[in-house]
């Protein structure tokens, strides 16, 4: 059970419905993360911009997507992670 509550598109503000569409764009969809964030958008801005240069190939230039998504998904399992 999350601490706090996702914001679903029809809650968000007009700042975080502008991060929602971006994140929508650049991955196809609105990452959880962002959505639990998007209660303080400053915080939000912070968190899609490590997601940007976390997961873009292109911005990195070093991995993979899918590279990436299994060093996440390790990572996860390591820390024993649920989610």
């Amino acid at each position: 059970m999350p601490h706090l509550p996702v914001v679903t598109d029809d809650e968000a503000g007009p700042e975080a419905k502008v991060l929602f569409a971006h994140s929508t764009r650049m991955f196809g969809r609105v990452a959880n993360a962002v959505r639990t964030v998007a209660h303080s958008p400053k915080l939000a801005q912070s968190i899609f911009g490590f997601l940007v240069a976390a997961l873009r190939e292109e911005v990195t230039g070093i991995l993979d997507v899918r590279t990436k998504a299994l060093v996440i998904l390790k990572t996860s399992m390591l820390n024993g992670c649920k989610y």
